[in-house]
């Protein structure tokens, strides 16, 4: 017979062998590790290991069975194995030594199975040369896989570890409770801006403020995959709006931010603010939004019954829930927005001065000149344009109890 096909009669018989083999492994990973083991206490990683095992061992007996056959890496059961020891502090030593083990007990069933398969001593022998070889080749890019991979799963893990204690840590400021913030590395005496932004561009506004700053922020990521930021904002740069006008967010990543607040206290008033923008913007379908641009918004939304009553005492009259909707409102808010300059509200309108005064008489005639003239009746309609896009119903308490005060986190 060739070379070949004695690799290929010698990689069956052990192949038949597997369950044999997997037992021995088992066996010998037992006595190697201890009892006292993680890899031995840990299930998760008792459970992974049976599967490793057994694709370990279909992968190189492949290898060897077929000439030309490659190998870039480890199994996937293997590397999800070496995520699993990384997370639970395996130490990479333990699971190469593991790997050695497993390979040193395959090895030997084939030299057995050699001797039963393959009489003449010199054959043998060339055989089991080749089949070393390939087997040390298959280790090595194995090996090599295992390595990455543990590197780059610990270190990721230990960041996510690092976050889940600031993350810990930072509910307890913001309630009120003593801790250590060392852990932030971040100067909480000084004046801090706030943003809470989506998944996916936590990282571009981080980036944009601490360009601007020229200080790291501070970026918690919430197992939402929210991310909190604050930066310090030195008094002589410009307000943060201006300094990062032109930082574009990826599509449906949304970003509110704080105001810039001083010291400790500072620091949680303005994450508060960050976040109750963040349920406006949320609500009014916005990419972006200031806290002093949704305040009012913002104070509204903490009891929806009272803004509910208020805007229908004020605009009911104008015809807010005809069908179709009456045209007063509109005017009005076009009005209000030109600074009660009739000629540039019909101009954004798109209709003739005459008709925006003519409309404003029918309103006076409703309302009164005195009216007209009323601070509250521009709140009344920008909040009922947030009202309309919480699609909220007019109604007692407990048809409408209210949205309750934003969480801190």
């Amino acid at each position: 017979m060739t070379i070949e096909e004695d690799l290929g009669a010698l990689a069956a018989a052990v192949r038949a062998r597997v369950p044999e083999i997997y037992d021995s492994i088992r066996a010998r990973l037992q006595y190697e590790y201890g009892d006292d083991s993680s890899m031995v206490r840990n299930p998760s990683l008792t459970a992974a290991e049976a599967e490793t095992v057994t694709a370990s061992l279909r992968d190189v007996l492949e290898y060897i069975d077929q000439e030309g056959a490659s190998v870039t890496r480890a199994s996937n059961e293997t590397l999800r194995e070496v995520q699993l020891a990384a997370r639970a502090g395996v130490d990479l030593h333990h699971l190469l030594k593991a790997s050695r083990a497993a390979q040193s007990t395959l090895w030997e069933f084939f030299l057995e199975e050699a001797h039963q398969l393959i009489d003449d001593p010199g054959q043998r022998a060339t055989v089991l040369r080749h089949a070393s070889a390939r087997h040390f080749a298959w280790n090595d890019k194995v090996s090599a896989s295992i390595i990455d991979t543990y590197q780059t799963e610990n270190t990721a893990f230990s960041r996510q570890s690092q976050n889940r204690r600031k993350l810990s840590t930072l509910r307890a400021l913001l309630a009120g409770l003593p801790i250590d913030s060392t852990i932030f590395s971040y100067n909480l005496s000084g004046r801090h801006l706030a943003a809470v932004v989506s998944a996916g561009g936590g990282k571009i506004v981080a980036r944009a403020l601490g360009s601007v700053s020229k200080i790291t922020p501070l970026v918690i990521t919430d197992e939402d995959e929210t991310d909190y930021i604050w930066v310090e904002w030195p008094s002589r740069l410009p307000s943060p709006r201006e300094a990062v006008y032109n930082m574009v967010l990826p599509k449906g990543v949304r970003a509110s931010f704080g105001t810039v607040s001083q010291g400790r206290d500072g620091f949680v008033a303005s994450h508060r603010r960050a976040t109750e923008a963040g349920m406006v913007a949320q609500e009014l379908g916005r990419g972006m939004v200031w806290y002093e641009d949704v305040m009012l918004e913002a104070l509204a939304m903490k009891d929806s019954v009272s803004v509910s009553a208020f805007i229908a005492d004020e605009l009911e009259i104008l015809g807010l829930n005809q069908d179709p909707p009456s045209t007063f409102i509109e005017t009005l808010e076009a009005y209000f927005a030109s600074g009660y300059n009739a000629a540039a509200a019909a101009q954004c309108l798109g209709v003739h001065s005459r008709t925006v005064a003519y409309r404003l008489k029918l309103v006076e005639g409703k309302i009164g000149a005195a009216g007209l003239l009323r601070d509250e009746l521009p709140v009344a309609i920008r909040l009922s344009r947030m009202e309309k896009a919480m699609n909220l119903e007019p109604g007692n308490y407990e048809d409408a109890p209210g949205l309750p005060l934003p969480p801190l986190i």
